[in-house]
């Protein structure tokens, strides 16, 4: 018989989205990360000052989660960032939301939901 323990910890609990970009032709597979990834994702988008950098963990984030929904490959790797930075803010806010959503993040507690990155650095 299982426990409660067993049927959590064998439990498949991320989720996934599969999201259609028009401006770019595709539809991109974004899923949830673990509670791993997310704390390393966050450690790795912190300043020197303590401070997240806003633009980076956005565009990590997105790096992050998608994935090609006929292969299951990853889309993007850390190389694609700044391609990624000066694509446009409706497909690229919408694979955001999408990872956010994934994660469960509320829209208020999401740090770059809107892509609010005026004054972020990439220090």
């Amino acid at each position: 018989m299982s426990t409660l323990r067993d049927q959590i910890l064998n439990s498949d609990d991320r989720g996934s989205e599969v999201v259609d970009i028009p401006e770019w032709g595709v539809k991109i597979e974004v899923r949830a990360r673990t509670v791993g990834e997310q704390f390393d994702l966050i450690d790795s988008v912190r300043r020197a000052d303590g401070e997240l950098d806003r633009k980076l963990l956005a565009v990590e984030t997105v790096i992050a989660c998608c994935f090609d929904p006929d292969t299951g490959e990853r889309v993007f790797d850390p190389a694609d960032r700044d391609t990624l930075l000066g694509k446009s803010s409706q497909a690229f806010g919408r694979l955001l939301e999408a990872a956010n959503r994934a994660a469960g993040l509320e829209e208020e507690a999401v740090v770059v939901s809107s892509l609010d990155t005026a004054g972020s650095s990439t220090a």
